[in-house]
């Protein structure tokens, strides 16, 4: 029997539906923190989303990780998919971006994402391997103030129920089911995500909207303005790109610098 192709919308989705051998075709960004959390999986490849490349490249850096474990690799091009959506990455992604593994298999870019997968099939057999040090799972609080916390966690699957009352500056994405995760753990004060290079039909920043619903500020910052997957470039050097209502009533605008956000909505 011919390898799975695995069609999720998050890497955080892999419990129970991913098994060694599969190849995994997610609407997460192709980072390296991504890789970390489907790695002990025993997935044969991926297909992620590039994630408007961003600062350091951070929206495809699985790419060079992966080679140094022989695990092909690829994402598809920004706009040509929805992040967040694997489905609308499978079906509609292009890909923009492949590692040496990928190559020798004859993923090339161009290649429609489906084709991609396909190709990736005749991997060699994989191996489940530790998260690699890939991941830090640990909320790093950054400010603390009468008012309460900023807390920034390099995903926002990583929040727990102790972040109500926190602004939660994420490396993850401002994606519809990103979103939906997190108010399902807890509600916090506001969140500061990154707007995933916006994506097809705005994805990356479709959950601000879920956000204002549930009475949350939030916010994106430019993916080229910060690390995705890397919470504390969110803070440090994230620039706004993006706001909802609730946040724009806090002051928060776009242009801002992440910290002087977080403290608006803080305050």
């Amino acid at each position: 029997m011919s390898p799975r192709i695995v069609v999720l919308d998050s890497v955080t989705q892999c419990q129970g539906r991913v098994e060694v051998g599969d190849v995994l075709v997610a609407g997460s960004f192709a980072g390296a923190l991504s890789l970390g959390m489907a790695l002990p999986f025993g997935i044969r490849g991926l297909i992620a989303h590039a994630a408007g490349v961003g600062k350091d490249e951070a929206g495809i850096s699985a790419l060079a990780v992966a080679d140094r474990l022989g695990l092909p690799t690829a994402a598809v091009e920004t706009m040509s998919a929805r992040i967040g959506d694997g489905p609308s990455v499978h079906d509609e992604g292009v890909i923009s971006h492949v590692n040496a593994a990928a190559r020798a298999l004859g993923v090339r870019i161009g290649m429609r994402a489906c084709e991609a997968a396909q190709l990736l099939t005749r991997a060699a057999e994989p191996r489940a391997v530790a998260g690699a040090g890939l991941m830090d799972p640990s909320p790093r609080v950054v400010d603390e103030t009468p008012a309460g916390r900023i807390v920034c966690v390099d995903t926002l699957s990583f929040a727990t129920a102790g972040n109500a009352g926190d602004v939660v500056c994420a490396g993850s994405h401002g994606g519809r089911g990103n979103i939906e995760t997190l108010l399902r753990i807890v509600k916090p004060r506001g969140v500061i995500a990154s707007d995933g290079g916006m994506a097809k039909a705005r994805s990356g920043i479709s959950g601000l909207a879920l956000l204002d619903d549930a009475g949350v500020a939030g916010a994106a910052v430019d993916a080229m303005s910060a690390r995705i997957g890397d919470a504390r470039s969110t803070w440090q050097d994230g620039v706004i790109s993006a706001v909802n209502a609730r946040a724009g009533q806090a002051g928060v605008a776009v242009g801002q610098p992440a910290r002087a956000a977080a403290r608006r909505i803080l305050h």
